[in-house]
Parts: structure tokens; C-alpha cells; sequence
């Protein structure tokens, strides 16, 4: 049976409008260990202090431009249920390690092994990433649960969307809902044998009940680690596909896997029932300037996170429009233009809350800022990994722009 949970928009509240704030424990640098090459050639970024800690972009500069919103995202999804996490420094990743992944022939793809991964674990170690993989095996299992749900009321997901070099190196356009969960599944079972060859998964079928097979590769893979564990914390063993396994490479490969997952299903689940719409937005609406300065945090744009409040209501005053986007009393989004009306139109500081992201509450803020200014040429400046969602919007790129950056004050 699935636990009974408040769930907001589909998912725990957001809580990032509190930013680095939120964490309890000592901060710590945003360190990331870099991935090239990753998933049909995407570029991973992993939070190995966070393990299971991921996120990825189509190049170095855009995958370290989104860390800061999977770190926040990750970290607010394990103190909603009482973890204690560290909070990052408010400032740009610092990168530790590059690896890339390779495919082979056949195109299987071996992913890196980082020098992090080599580092023995603790039993404490192992029980934090077993109540990591339960608790995201019991947002799978509530997640399942709205999809029914929602496909009984005669609902229909999406296809994922990928990009057209992505789907011309073999990923896949997209799943049935049941599918993702075999697949999660099936991949649990496959992770319990990377470290012992002998290991096998004997428990119910695949092409049975989806249920108790979910419930048997979970069991048996966290038995799997348990037994590992005392084995050897350092445990080492290169596959026959020539790829290099350690304990800590696997737990945080089982975390982001299960993790990913349900982030796409709800994302799919998101689009298709319109959350977004569910956000009210608010135009010209007052915005304490420190919960403005802390949804700025939360995703990266560390220049205007550190303005002073008196910067920061310049910067409300002299806009010309503001678009907010609310959760009940939470900010939730953000963006702004300053234009003359009549020709010209700078649109600025887009953010919206990383809980948030990828479901349609960024297009909402940016077609309404481009309401009834359909007559004027508009520019903005893109965050590196942005690129796509403006292009999506209308927007093209163009070369000759000059920027005079501001000088201290």
C-alpha cells in the first residue's frame, strides 16, 4: 500500500524559496566530479558529497550552470523527511574530477569511475543510501499511484521529448509509464550483480505482477548491498564489459537511477495535466526582496542572490513589468522586462523554483511577459543550457550583441 503523503502540485512543497538556508550542518563547497560523454553524449555532472546527486546538459558549461538547482532540488527532498544535509556554499562549483564515459563498438556505454568512487564505505555510509533508495522507491510507488489515477480519468502522458542527436545515437523517444517502472526495476537487479558476478536475482518474474516485482528486486538489491558491505567497504571488480564497479559507484548510481525516473514520469505527469497552470502569476505584484534573492540562489544567479535589498528594489522598482509565479504564499517563478513600450524590450532575471523546472511553469512566465508586445524586438541573455527553451519560445540567436558589463561599486 502506498503511504499517505500531502503532496503540493504533485509533489512535496517546493521549499526552495528558503535557498542554502534550508539545510541544517555545515556548508560546503559545491564540488562536482564531470562526466563527459554521458547518455548519448550529454555531459553529467555528480554531486558525489550528495551521493545520488545528478544532473547533466548538453555541454560542460550548461551542466555546471544546472547544479546548483539539483543540489537544491536533492537536498530539499531529503530533509522533507528529516535527513540532515549539508548546505552548499552559495557560490560556482568547483570542479574535482573529469572522466569521461566511452561506448564501445556495439554501443554500450561504460561510464566513468571517478577516484571519489574508490573510497571505502562506511556501514553508516550504506544506511544513509538505503534509506535514500526507500524513500525514492516510496515516491515511485506514490507517483504510480496518481498515474493510474490519472490515465483512469482518462489521462494520457507524453512522449519524452529528446533531441534530435540523442534519438539519432539510440536513446529512446519514449516509455509507457509500466515500462519506466520494469525498467527501474529490472536495473536493480542488474546493480545488485555488478560487484559479484554469481549474484542473481531469483525472485518473481518480469512478465508477472508489476508489483511484487518491484518489491523483490528492492528487497534483494538492498540485501545484495548489506552483504557487500561487510564483505569488503572497498570492493572492487571490473564487468565483462570492461567497466570498472565500486560500492560507493554503485549506491550512487542506484539513487540517481531510481531518482531519474521518477523525476521524468513526474515531469510527463506534469505536462499532461497542466500543473503549471496550477501556479498563479501575478503581475507587478510586491516580492519580499530576500525571498527573491533566495529563489536567485537556488538557481544559480549568485550576482543577484548577493545584491543588497536596496539593489534589489531598485531593481523591482525600475522594471518596467514583473511576472511572479506563486504556490499558495511561495514564490515560485520570477522574470522581469524593461522596455520603452514602443519599440525595444530587455527581458531579465527568469528563475523559477528547481522543484518546479521542466514543467511548464518557465514558458508560462515568459509568454506572459511577451504578451501584447508582440510589436517590439526583444533580447534577453541566456543562461548557458538555456538555449533550447528560448529557441522553443521564438527566439533566435544572434551575433552582434556588446555588453559593457557594470563596473564595483
Amino acid at each position: 500500500m502506498v503511504p499517505e503523503r500531502t503532496v503540493s502540485a504533485g509533489r512535496r512543497p517546493p521549499a526552495t524559496s528558503a535557498g542554502p538556508a534550508i539545510f541544517g550542518g555545515v556548508a560546503q563547497p559545491m564540488r562536482v566530479w564531470l562526466e563527459p560523454g554521458y547518455d548519448h553524449g550529454r555531459c553529467g555532472a555528480w554531486l558525489l558529497d550528495w551521493p545520488g546527486c545528478f544532473t547533466w546538459g548538453p555541454d560542460r558549461d550548461a551542466a555546471l550552470g544546472r547544479t546548483p538547482s539539483a543540489v537544491q532540488r536533492f537536498a530539499a527532498w531529503l530533509t522533507d523527511d528529516g535527513e540532515k544535509v549539508a548546505a552548499p556554499e552559495p557560490a560556482e562549483p568547483v570542479v574535482v574530477e573529469e572522466v569521461a564515459a566511452y561506448r564501445l563498438a556495439d554501443g554500450y556505454e561504460v561510464n566513468a569511475t571517478f577516484g571519489r568512487d574508490a573510497e571505502p564505505v562506511t556501514a553508516p555510509e550504506l544506511e544513509q543510501a538505503i534509506r535514500s533508495l526507500e524513500l525514492a522507491r516510496r515516491d515511485l510507488l506514490e507517483l504510480q499511484s496518481r498515474l493510474v489515477d490519472f490515465e483512469a480519468r482518462g489521462g494520457r502522458l507524453g512522449v519524452e521529448q529528446r533531441s534530435a542527436e540523442a534519438l539519432a545515437s539510440g536513446a529512446s523517444a519514449g516509455r509507457a509509464a509500466s515500462e519506466v517502472l520494469l525498467h527501474v526495476a529490472g536495473a536493480e537487479a542488474w546493480f545488485g550483480s555488478r560487484l559479484d558476478p554469481a549474484a542473481r536475482f531469483d525472485g518473481p518474474p518480469r512478465d508477472g505482477d508489476l508489483g511484487p516485482y518491484l518489491a523483490g528486486t528492492r528487497d534483494w538489491l538492498l540485501a545484495t548491498l548489506r552483504d557487500l558491505q561487510r564483505r569488503d567497504p572497498a570492493l572492487r571488480r571490473t564487468d565483462g564489459r570492461g567497466e570498472d564497479w565500486t560500492l560507493a559507484k554503485l549506491l550512487r548510481r542506484a539513487v540517481y537511477h531510481s531518482r531519474d525516473h521518477w523525476d521524468e514520469l513526474d515531469r510527463r505527469l506534469a505536462l499532461a495535466e497542466d500543473r503549471a497552470a496550477w501556479v498563479e502569476l501575478r503581475h507587478d505584484a510586491p516580492v519580499d526582496p530576500a525571498e527573491l534573492r533566495a529563489l536567485f540562489g537556488a538557481v544559480g544567479l549568485y550576482r543577484r542572490a548577493s545584491d543588497s535589498p536596496a539593489l534589489t528594489e531598485g531593481m523591482l522598482a525600475g522594471s518596467t513589468e514583473t511576472i511572479s509565479a506563486w504556490d499558495g504564499d511561495e514564490l515560485v517563478g520570477f522574470g522581469r522586462i524593461i522596455s520603452d513600450e514602443a519599440t525595444n524590450g530587455y527581458i531579465s532575471t527568469m528563475a523559477v523554483a528547481p522543484a518546479w523546472q521542466d514543467r511548464g511553469v518557465g514558458s508560462r512566465l515568459l509568454a506572459a511577459l511577451v504578451e501584447g508586445r508582440q510589436g517590439l524586438k526583444l533580447t534577453l541573455d541566456a543562461r548557458h543550457g538555456t538555449e533550447r527553451f528560448y529557441e522553443r519560445a521564438g527566439f533566435q540567436r544572434a551575433t552582434q550583441v556588446f555588453v559593457r558589463r557594470p563596473t564595483p561599486r
